[in-house]
């Protein structure tokens, strides 16, 4: 075989093996704003959150907000990407908030300027919505 045609059988073995990898996730890390709702109560808010990569599909993210206007809240959850369609994708995690909020569960998808969450608990089900901030 010559090198010509080794040269050129390599490289299309390397465009087909880069075109068969899935895409991967953007990077969701730094400081997000926006608010949350609680579909359950109609309270709603200012919501700021900061995340942060901890490997390939998983992020913690720091909430902070107000209810009422005035009860500061601040908590962590890890968020793993349980789905990555290139452009967007679908992360899910829970965090446990104490004997008297319980376990809230969360929902959501992003891409790189905006996150959408459901979340839902024993007591409370609402909406978080972010864009990263300088978006």
């Amino acid at each position: 075989m010559s090198s010509r045609v080794l040269r050129s059988f390599v490289s299309s073995l390397v465009l087909v093996a880069a075109c068969a990898l899935p895409a991967s996730a953007f990077d969701l890390s730094g400081c997000w704003t926006g608010s949350w709702q609680s579909c359950t109560t109609g309270h709603s808010g200012v919501l700021r959150a900061r995340f942060t990569k901890c490997g390939e599909t998983q992020y913690r993210v720091d909430f902070s907000g107000r209810f009422c206007k005035l009860l500061p809240f601040r908590y962590s959850v890890t968020l793993d990407v349980v789905e990555d369609c290139g452009d967007r994708v679908a992360l899910a995690g829970s965090s446990y908030l104490g004997r008297m909020f319980g376990t809230f569960g969360y929902t959501a998808s992003a891409d790189g300027s905006t996150f959408t969450a459901n979340y839902t608990s024993k007591k409370d089900a609402g909406r978080f919505e972010l864009r990263r901030r300088g978006s």
